[in-house]
């Protein structure tokens, strides 16, 4: 009996690359070994033992960015990321993955996150005890990456919920630093179990649990009842969690913004979660105009190179994936482009000095004025 994997692995495998536009690593490389056909069909040789598990044979299966956006042209809603992740469980069992993928579970181990070092580190992360509050039974869970990329950051959020009123919110007094999705999207299966064990424990006590990144959410809502600890709290994205308060709270606002704005959708927000239009109905209530679109958007958004954590494991391509969407923003000599992601907020700010790019809850705290 053929496993949904394998299903789908079949259906890639003898499909004439319908989808191969769509993926951003094989248009970044221009190697057909790295469209979805090309790593599906090598995913299927490997399970079927039609080719011996070593680094050169995995090295395709980590060649994709979990964008899914070889999803919206697949006739069989085939999820290749998925596909892909079970044969990465084989890679890393039998120590065939990439180092830089090792590297990745060696920062786990290490700091509880992706990264080199400890990113909740004493001193580091301004105002961590201020937001304690026992009562709360609201969770604000803060992605690794923006805790990583912009410490000072949870000031920003604090303070737009006091600007909202929003109360009834808290931190961990501990934090773990991450909810463990770069593991389960490499193939740190059981890495990731223990992880995902740990933290159900320190959240289920809150009925609703808000985080800032789309991967987190996917991971908290879906990922770990996949793995048995399905939390019973409401998870939820920090957008849809803001929207009540934006559309009825009482707050004086700047104004018209100045130039054109454009927004660019981190896929895991528009494709995994499908809130492609409320970032764009948020700006719009505070500022009074709709942000400019990027050529291809919403659910049809391109890569910025950084989910699944693919900048971490190839940086180089990471970047000409990012280029592509920079180029376009330059071209139309947009100044200003806002998103929803640290990591692509990062990623676009480091490779461009001609595009601004903002958070989207830097843009509505510094929109929304206090009485």
């Amino acid at each position: 009996m053929r496993t949904a994997e394998k299903k789908m692995m079949d259906y890639c495998t003898y499909c004439p690359k319908m989808c191969r536009f769509a993926c951003p690593v094989s248009e970044a490389t221009k190697t057909e070994t790295y469209t979805p056909w090309g790593k599906m069909q090598i995913a299927r040789w490997l399970t079927e033992k039609k080719l011996p598990l070593s680094s050169e044979t995995v090295l395709p299966l980590y060649q994709c960015t979990n964008c899914l956006h070889c999803q919206v042209y697949c006739e069989h809603d085939n999820d290749v990321p998925e596909a892909l992740r079970m044969v990465r469980k084989l890679a890393i069992a039998n120590y065939a993955a990439p180092d830089s993928v090792f590297q990745v579970g060696k920062n786990f181990s290490q700091h509880n996150n992706p990264y080199e070092m400890d990113i909740y580190k004493k001193g580091r992360v301004p105002g961590l005890s201020e937001w304690a509050n026992k009562k709360a039974d609201v969770l604000f869970f803060p992605s690794c990456h923006t805790v990583h990329h912009f410490p000072k950051r949870l000031n920003t959020y604090r303070e737009l919920f006091q600007k909202l009123n929003i109360q009834n919110i808290t931190l961990l007094k501990e934090p773990l630093g991450c909810c463990g999705e770069p593991l389960r999207a490499l193939g740190f299966e059981q890495e990731f179990r223990e992880l995902a064990e740990v933290q159900y424990f320190s959240l289920k006590k809150f009925s609703h649990i808000v985080t800032d990144d789309g991967e987190c959410c996917v991971s908290l809502r879906d990922h770990y009842g996949n793995f048995g600890f399905r939390i019973k709290s409401q998870v939820v994205h920090l957008l849809e969690f803001l929207e009540p308060y934006l559309k009825h709270s009482n707050y004086r606002t700047q104004g018209k913004v100045k130039g054109r704005v454009v927004f660019h959708d981190p896929p895991f927000l528009s494709r995994y979660l499908h809130l492609s239009e409320l970032p764009r109905k948020l700006i719009a209530h505070v500022s009074g105009f709709f942000p400019t679109d990027l050529h291809m958007k919403g659910e049809d958004t391109l890569s910025s190179g950084t989910e699944g954590s693919y900048d971490r494991i190839f940086p180089e391509i990471s970047e000409k994936i990012a280029r592509r969407t920079l180029r376009e923003i330059e071209g139309k000599r947009i100044k200003k482009l806002v998103t929803a992601c640290a990591k692509t907020e990062t990623q676009f700010r480091r490779l461009s000095k001609a595009v601004e790019v903002q958070d989207i809850y830097e843009f509505l705290n510094e929109q929304i004025l206090l009485d």
